[in-house]
């Protein structure tokens, strides 16, 4: 019998706990005589009256916050089984006792460690939850959502590590006008260094706390950078873009030899940094390695770009620059050069175009995070997947049209979305062609259908696979048997057996059939015997 590993186990009895509380949370417990109180039967309210809750919640608080009159308006209050959840262990402790000797140990940590992560992030001060999707215009929608805590509360590392305040949306700044998806975040990593260290430091896990302590001397040794020097060069907020160059295309192999063209794509990290830390180590490592680097070194800009030679259709010049408090690594050079032209105001950027323009309407200025999606980029994918979809010859007819239906590149998702850490908790607000309904239901059925077009045809394949093997093991079996019959019956190599013959030489003496509905050919003893099932035989 295997062993499970001792950290294996502990997480998974971290995650029953956590389920535990979870349902204990959710209890309402009934006021009895035996708590001192009569129980009273609630007062009627008069016809048509308002009713006013009984218990405390943030119904005025997060609603504030949303839009009614549209598609979807969903309020949840959780305070009142979020409060104190880590209090709440103790009430699960009990079932400790009705473990194996061996496990006690693991079970009794793992509550700890959920109890531990309950507190260090603020999970308890969650107060409420809200949504809301109202149409601006036919096909266009406002979203908004918040995750809730009442003022002066929301101290743990749920609510700050992501981001203190919020601040000017500066990384929209960097966006060429071809932008197609522009992801930014505030991350502390400091702080997120601290929350790891901790929580394994109490965790009662040595392997866990040995490896952690390692780590910073590992990474030295791997970089030549010290692990607090790096943290401490690191700003705080970490973008991803991707551009179309609509002006050159990229052929994209598709299989029996067609292609599709898509335009040049490029891509751009870009960390926000306090110092050039990072940047002085990349360029002395590549100046190392002997490769053939163009540097520049500008008032305001340094950039080193590397040559690859290689016969390949997309331009590529991995390209790393650092630039008045921001590392930028592109795919080329000119990515770069493009960024910090509509940074100085050289060239138009994104925002100058009517897509974000109509997207940014009532859109908040500040925020800790912010998303852009824009149409083209869902048009290529949608294009892509009925390509793939049209070649495929396995797919059921009926699943080809329900999918060439649903991927319309005219139904391709486009919004604009800004987060940000208010004094009440995490408030987004989205611009876009899709409503929070939509979006809701669409999480669901999407992926189900998708897959639903990726596996009936893996299905098909597999099964008819599989069909395969098994007939082709039926005609060994008959092979065999023939040859045992020709053997106790000293026959020719050309004789040739009945199917009433072979049967005594037959697993339970019954004839194997094949899976496919094919029919079984004997065949004299020097022959294979075969199957009229196209595919099917005995492999040479």
């Amino acid at each position: 019998m295997k062993t499970i590993h001792p950290l294996v186990r502990l997480l998974c009895s971290a995650a029953c706990v956590a389920a535990l509380m979870f349902l204990n949370g959710c209890e309402r417990k009934p006021v009895t005589e035996s708590d001192g109180a009569q129980p009273r039967t609630p007062p009627k309210a008069a016809p048509g009256a308002k009713i006013v809750s009984a218990e405390k919640n943030s119904f005025a608080e997060v609603t504030s916050h949303l839009d009614p009159g549209g598609s979807l308006y969903l309020y949840l209050s959780t305070e009142q089984w979020m409060s104190g959840l880590s209090g709440k262990v103790s009430n699960w402790k009990e079932m400790i006792a009705a473990l194996p000797e061996a496990n006690r140990a693991d079970a009794d940590r793992a509550f700890d460690i959920v109890t531990r992560l309950i507190k260090d992030s603020g999970v308890e001060d969650v107060s409420g939850v809200g949504m809301s999707s109202i149409a601006r215009e036919p096909g266009f929608y406002r979203t908004r959502a918040i995750l809730h805590h009442y003022q002066g509360q929301g101290k743990g590392f749920l609510w700050n590590m992501a981001g203190q305040k919020p601040h000017s949306l500066t990384g929209l700044d960097l966006l060429p006008a071809n932008t197609v998806l522009a992801a930014f975040s505030d991350l502390d990593p400091s702080q997120l260094w601290l929350v790891i260290q901790k929580q394994v430091r109490e965790s009662g896990l040595p392997q866990a706390e040995e490896f952690l302590n390692k780590l910073p001397e590992n990474f030295e040794n791997a970089t030549a950078i010290k692990w607090e020097q790096l943290l401490a060069s690191l700003g705080g907020e970490f973008g991803l873009v991707v551009t179309f160059d609509e002006t050159k295309r990229i052929p994209i192999p598709l299989p029996q030899g067609s292609q599709l063209e898509i335009p040049e794509p490029g891509l751009m990290l870009v960390i926000k940094v306090n110092d050039d830390t990072i940047f002085k180590r990349v360029d002395q490592g590549l100046k190392d390695t002997g490769q053939q680097i163009v540097s520049v070194d500008e008032p305001a800009l340094k950039m080193r770009t590397m040559a690859v030679p290689l016969p390949i259709p997309i331009e590529l010049r991995p390209t790393m620059a650092a630039t008045e408090g921001y590392l930028l690594i592109a795919t080329t050079d000119a990515l770069v050069r493009k960024a910090l032209a509509v940074k100085t105001g050289k060239e138009p950027g994104l925002k100058s175009t009517a897509e974000f323009k109509r997207l940014a309407v009532d859109m908040p200025t500040e925020g800790n995070q912010f998303l852009f999606v824009s149409q083209r980029i869902g048009e290529k994918i949608i294009e892509l997947q009925q390509q793939a979809l049209t070649m495929s010859k396995d797919a059921p007819p009926g699943m080809k049209n329900l999918m060439q239906a649903w991927l319309n590149p005219n139904s391709a998702a486009f919004f604009y979305s800004v987060t940000a850490h208010t004094d009440e908790g995490w408030v987004l607000t989205a611009n876009g062609n899709q409503g929070a309904g939509p979006l809701l239901m669409g999480a669901t059925i999407a992926p189900a259908a998708i897959a639903a077009a990726v596996a009936l045809p893996a299905f098909a394949k597999a099964k008819a696979r599989a069909q395969q093997i098994s007939c082709s093991n039926n005609l060994r079996i008959i092979d065999l048997a023939k040859h045992q019959w020709a053997v106790d019956n000293n026959k020719a190599d050309s004789a040739v057996p009945t199917k009433s013959d072979l049967l005594p030489f037959l697993p339970k003496e019954q004839m194997p059939a094949c899976p496919a509905g094919g029919g079984y050919s004997i065949k004299a003893v020097s022959e294979k015997p075969t199957c009229s099932h196209d595919g099917h035989g005995i492999p040479e």
